[in-house]
């Protein structure tokens, strides 16, 4: 579903302080500003951008996020931008999610709690699962969104793909040991998905909540074509990593190579229903 012919697409990253969100947004408001000097008008911020993680603080940093949230609305108002990027939501219940908020012209198209929670950094401690997709369209075409760990979860991309998005937009704190998974898994995405992936990454160093060690993030934001080809990669420095994203491009990969017309939804149903996992034979 595409509005435009082409859009300049960037994500914005840096080294987020923790509990910060005055430094992080005088971070994120100076990168955008250049990005916007750069003609960019779709950015994507880091998962947790304004706080990073601060574990079961996250009331007391409320209003806090409030006011960053609505500088970025505001910047977007101002200089026409679709943007988005998560920070920490807690509902009226008290309950604490991963929200990606995305405006448009100041307005809010949406938002999205992020679904998979990465167990082995304790998110599913810190944060309650989302159980709603988003799918948006902004005034260049239908965007759907993931937060990190989403990357690694194909039946969600699938279904979001599924809506005609043309793009997909991640925001992620995802570190440097897997800096390989990361590339590998954006790149098969925007393949599979024949859409353009645009994933921040932060960068720096920060201590983990769980065992106080320091984890490394490259900051290796990607832009990926829906042919898998890298527009532009970060290099673990402060920056805006942006290109120009040619929208025809989607629907002419999807025509090369009907992947969508060529599913066969019923036999995976079948496959589903007939494969079940390996179980211990009964005892004799």
């Amino acid at each position: 579903m595409t509005k435009t012919p082409s859009v300049r697409a960037a994500a914005i990253q840096w080294d987020i302080h923790r509990g910060d969100a005055a430094f992080n947004f005088a971070e994120a408001e100076r990168l955008i500003l250049e990005a916007h000097e750069d003609g960019v008008e779709i950015v994507v911020l880091p998962e947790l951008w304004s706080t990073s993680f601060v574990g079961d603080r996250a009331v007391d940093y409320r209003d806090d996020i409030a006011r960053v949230e609505q500088g970025l609305a505001t910047m977007s108002g101002d200089l026409g931008l679709v943007a988005t990027g998560s920070s920490y939501e807690v509902d009226a219940a008290g309950s604490v999610f991963n929200t990606a908020t995305v405006f448009e012209d100041g307005k809010v198209l949406g938002r999205y709690r992020k679904a998979h929670l990465f167990s082995p950094h304790g998110e599913d401690r810190m944060f309650t699962a989302g159980d709603a997709p988003l799918v948006v369209d902004t005034k260049f075409g239908r965007a759907a969104i993931a937060i990190c760990y989403d990357l690694r979860f194909p039946e969600l991309i699938r279904e979001l793909a599924l809506t005609e998005a043309i793009m997909l937009l991640v925001p992620a704190q995802w570190p440097e040991p897997r800096e390989r998974h990361w590339n590998v898994l954006s790149r098969a995405r925007a393949i599979e998905e024949q859409f353009f992936v645009v994933a921040s990454n932060r960068c720096g160093v920060e201590p983990s909540l769980l065992s106080d060690q320091d984890i490394s993030y490259p900051g290796n934001s990607l832009i990926v074509s829906p042919t898998g080809e890298v527009l532009a990669e970060g290099d673990g420095e402060a920056s805006v990593v942006a290109a120009d994203l040619r929208l025809k491009e989607v629907s002419i990969i999807r025509r090369a190579i009907p992947v969508f017309r060529d599913r066969r939804p019923g036999f995976y149903a079948k496959a589903h229903r007939d494969l079940s996992p390996m179980r211990p034979a009964p005892e004799a």
